[in-house]
């Protein structure tokens, strides 16, 4: 199950939870009336409960919902997937690429 995150203190207890240290985190920066999201978002349902479910976290952000998230990781399009190793930005990827989100996470959950 994918979480939701609303604010930034929120963000920091995942970062600091004694259940995610060690794992890949992945923030979904999405909008509601964002297609590319809406298509997405299915497929990070299915990862977070099956192939990633031991070894990566997602997340997700509601951009509307939680402008001050959004506003610290400079997200400014649609979706934007933010990779987190140990509370710290390792690497992000900006739209709907559901191959290239899949060797990203493959490559940074090691």
């Amino acid at each position: 199950m994918v979480h939701a995150i609303t604010t930034i203190e929120e963000l920091q207890a995942e970062f600091t939870s004694d259940k995610n240290k060690g794992k890949l985190i992945v923030l979904d920066f999405f909008a509601t009336w964002c297609g590319p999201c809406l298509r997405i978002a299915p497929k990070i349902e299915d990862w977070s409960s099956g192939d990633y479910k031991d070894n990566v976290v997602f997340l997700k952000c509601d951009v509307d919902q939680a402008e001050a998230v959004s506003q610290e990781f400079n997200v400014e399009a649609m979706p934007t997937f933010v990779f987190f190793k140990d509370g710290k930005e390792v690497h992000r990827v900006v739209g709907a690429n559901v191959d290239q989100l899949k060797a990203d996470i493959d490559k940074h959950r090691q």
